[in-house]
């Protein structure tokens, strides 16, 4: 049975004690300290719907794998984790959440079991991962608040449709919904890195999260403060201090080309060219005739920067 690698990005941000939705064997983080959680273990289960789904599951992957699933420690879903307030230092996800059909739900519910600074790590997949989702619109933001206010949840999903891809998200649509969330303080996500496609499998984008429940209060009021106090921490030496500063500005508007590449460049001066190059590459989709963003791209990945939003 094939079975994939580790991430060595899950490594550097889930640490401690950590909880993975939706686990799988064949595409194991090996993070230790962190059970799986799951809608059905094959006999107890969340919504009665969810045992038949997985019996199929079980079936299916068995035929075509030869191999086994996934032992489940825990019953539950994005929308119902059984573990109590502020006692997980990490939620590790891959290519679950789209499952949802309540995104905000399943934020605002990660959040209530996160630490102060624990971290999400959420892998969800591009829109071409699965065949039918390939001519499929994403899912806009008006419509994950229209479910937001509305309370949806897996009890109002029909049976023909349980479970499946609810949602349809690009990296840059998933950042609006964080972006959002910490506006209207539904949440306190600080976006600490991104991947436009994952280094575990390939076939996703990659967003890592850290609650911080400063992050409203840590905000600056305008430009001109945001700027004196980012340039001080620049100036004086203190690279990682200023890089944590466009952090929290970019959490609430993402989509700053000059934030992004400033972000490049400080990631890579602390040596995190990877999560620097991701910034840049961030930057270049917002500006993608930028020939100073394009050439330094270039100089750090030694590719030639191609448009990667499908």
């Amino acid at each position: 049975m094939f079975r994939t690698h580790g991430m060595n990005l899950a490594y550097k941000y889930c640490v401690g004690e950590g909880l993975e939705l939706g686990a799988s064997i064949h595409n194991s983080f090996y993070l230790s300290n962190c059970p799986n959680l799951s809608p059905s273990d094959g006999t107890s289960y969340l919504f009665e719907r969810d045992l038949l789904d997985y019996q199929r599951y079980q079936a299916n992957y068995i035929d075509h794998s030869g191999g086994e699933m996934a032992p489940v420690d825990l019953i539950g879903d994005f929308q119902n984790i059984p573990k109590p307030d502020a006692s997980l230092d990490y939620l590790v996800s891959s290519h679950v959440i789209e499952h949802d059909p309540n995104t905000f739900a399943a934020f605002i519910e990660s959040d209530r079991v996160l630490k102060n600074f624990g971290v999400f790590f959420c892998i969800f997949p591009k829109r071409i991962a699965a065949q039918e989702d390939r001519f499929r619109r994403l899912t806009t933001l008006e419509e994950m608040i229209a479910a937001h206010d509305s309370k949806l949840g897996m009890s109002d999903m029909p049976p023909e449709t349980w479970r499946d891809h609810y949602q349809v998200f690009s990296l840059q649509s998933m950042i609006r919904v964080v972006n959002h969330l910490n506006q209207q303080r539904l949440g306190k996500w600080l976006i600490e890195c991104v991947e436009e496609t994952d280094s575990k499998v390939g076939n996703g984008h990659t967003i890592v999260l850290r609650k911080y429940d400063q992050l409203a209060e840590s905000r600056w009021p305008d430009d001109e403060s945001f700027a004196r106090d980012f340039f001080g921490a620049w100036e004086a030496g203190r690279p990682g201090e200023a890089l944590a500063m466009l952090k929290i500005s970019l959490s609430f508007n993402f989509f700053d080309p000059v934030k992004l590449h400033l972000a490049g460049h400080l990631a890579k001066q602390i040596g995190d060219t990877s999560e620097a190059i991701e910034f840049l590459r961030q930057a270049l989709i917002i500006e993608p005739e930028n020939e100073a963003f394009r050439k330094e791209f270039f100089e750090w990945s030694g590719a030639v920067y191609a448009n990667p939003v499908l």
